[in-house]
């Protein structure tokens, strides 16, 4: 499938000669002092927190990162590819609060952690679990990250997202990973299990938790999502190719620091910048400017050679409504047609990061089903040119009883599992039932009949007893 591009080739190459202006000129902060000593004995100019780095040392540095690399599941059947040709989608992550049509919105809990968690194994579009689905209020904040890394590791066996709050979390990650496949910490880095996202503190700059998080996990070999959310308007330029520019400088210095740590590291550029409601002074995720920024990531990591994660079902609706729907459509649409390789937030996300919702968690589920029959492309050969049943049915014809039909139409047609596509007398016989309280019966079927991977006894063990020892810390 072709890929849709926003940007030029020449367009392209003006924002990077911008971005490394920026980068050479204005300097990004770092607030982390190993950081700081990493980047001063590669030669790069330091006033005080303030890093100004060399253009040749940048291209040469992301020149390292690799262009694909593969997550390994505890089944091997799960292994996701990240790069190439490949999409990979996952549910939402960061929500302080969930919702249904049941309770309604409240604060999260590991329950709704855990059961997102299920939801995501059972789904058959989504590839990955999801980092923090739902922030597990009723949780100390020392135990949160080894709760939600074991139930990740227990109720599924798909790769999973790890830590990202600080170095102490990406140990915690990286040990619990050794744990639960039995390996030494160098062995890890060679099959990797999980991925982390590490963000900058727009604009240009980076905190010391992101920081200590970015080098813990670099010195490991493992995987990390570089990751900018700059707010045009806010805390970019207005313009959108400015606010690239500022993401670019985010993402590329952060990359440059994973490759002086450990050359080959596997990055992934990661964008999801969008505009501020100006009305509201407020991020608005469900912007075009969104989906706009989602193209011009995929192309700017194309350019440098480096997987991206862009785009995601998110909205800043407060319900899983019309809104909802088309602005989830719009942004994840427009990621797996411009060739982003790695969808965070691809279920479930309501008001603009802040809601996990179940009802919309089965219906974006839905969506990212569509998205992938879309993106799987054509395949020109004999049986999809379909001319001899054409000949054989002739002017006036019809194919639905023909072979062909049956032979294909299962693997040609997308199957909706919450759609309504019957007569109107049908939906009313039905109970007249809105999509979300499909969705609503639908997550309450898949939680019903739930089954848990298997897992070695003495493994799970192993691992409850590092979150208890979390616990008492």
């Amino acid at each position: 499938m072709q890929r849709f591009e926003y940007f030029g080739a020449e367009d392209l190459r003006q924002i990077h000669a911008a971005t490394m202006k920026v980068m050479q000129a204005v300097g990004v902060d770092f607030s982390y002092a190993p950081a700081l000593e990493v980047l001063a004995k590669a030669g790069c100019r330091i006033e005080g927190e303030r890093v100004f780095f060399d253009p040749d040392l940048v291209e040469e540095m992301v020149a390292k990162a690799p262009s694909e690399f593969t997550l390994h599941g505890r089944n091997p059947e799960r292994n996701v590819v990240i790069g190439g040709d490949q999409i990979a989608y996952l549910p939402c992550y960061g929500p302080p609060f969930v919702t249904d049509l049941d309770q309604g919105r409240r604060t999260s809990t590991l329950d709704d952690f855990t059961n997102f968690v299920k939801l995501g194994h059972a789904s058959q579009n989504l590839d990955i679990t999801g980092g923090m689905m739902a922030e597990p209020n009723d949780i100390p904040p020392e135990a949160r990250n080894a709760e939600m890394l074991y139930a990740a590791m227990r109720f599924s066996d798909r790769p999973f997202m790890g830590g990202a709050i600080g170095a102490e979390a990406a140990r915690e990650t990286i040990e619990m990973a050794a744990i639960l496949f039995g390996v030494s910490e160098a062995e890890l880095a060679e099959r990797p299990p999980m991925i982390s996202i590490l963000c900058s503190r727009t604009p240009l700059g980076f905190d010391d938790r992101m920081l200590g998080a970015i080098m813990a996990y670099a010195e490991a070999g493992m995987p990390q999502l570089i990751s900018s959310l700059s707010i045009a308007g806010a805390t970019s330029p207005v313009t959108m190719e400015g606010t690239l520019v500022v993401q670019n400088a985010e993402i590329l210095a952060g990359i440059v620091l994973t490759q002086l740590i450990r050359p080959g590291t596997p990055v992934v550029f990661s964008g999801s910048s969008s505009s501020a409601a100006m009305r509201y002074g407020t991020l608005s995720v469900g912007a075009p400017e969104m989906a706009v920024n989602t193209a011009a990531t995929a192309q700017m990591a194309r350019f440098y050679g480096i997987p991206s994660r862009g785009g995601g079902a998110i909205t800043d609706a407060k319900f899983p409504d019309a809104q909802a729907g088309l602005e989830s459509m719009m942004s994840l649409l427009m990621a797996s047609m411009s060739g982003i390789h790695f969808v965070l937030h691809a279920a479930g996300i309501l008001e603009g990061y802040m809601v996990a919702s179940y009802e919309k968690f089965i219906i974006d589920d839905e969506i990212c089903g569509m998205c992938k029959r879309i993106r799987r492309g054509a395949q020109i050969d004999a049986e999809r040119l379909a001319l001899e049943v054409i000949a054989q049915v002739g002017p006036g014809g019809e194919f639905l009883t023909q072979m062909h039909t049956f032979q294909n139409f299962r693997k040609e047609f997308y199957q909706p599992l919450l759609e309504e596509r019957g007569t109107f007398v049908m939906w009313e016989e039905g109970g007249s039932q809105r999509m979300a309280q499909r969705a609503n019966a639908r997550w309450k079927e898949i939680l019903h009949t739930y089954e848990a991977p298997a897992v070695d006894p003495a493994v799970d063990e192993a691992l409850r007893r590092y979150v208890q020892k979390r616990h008492a810390a």
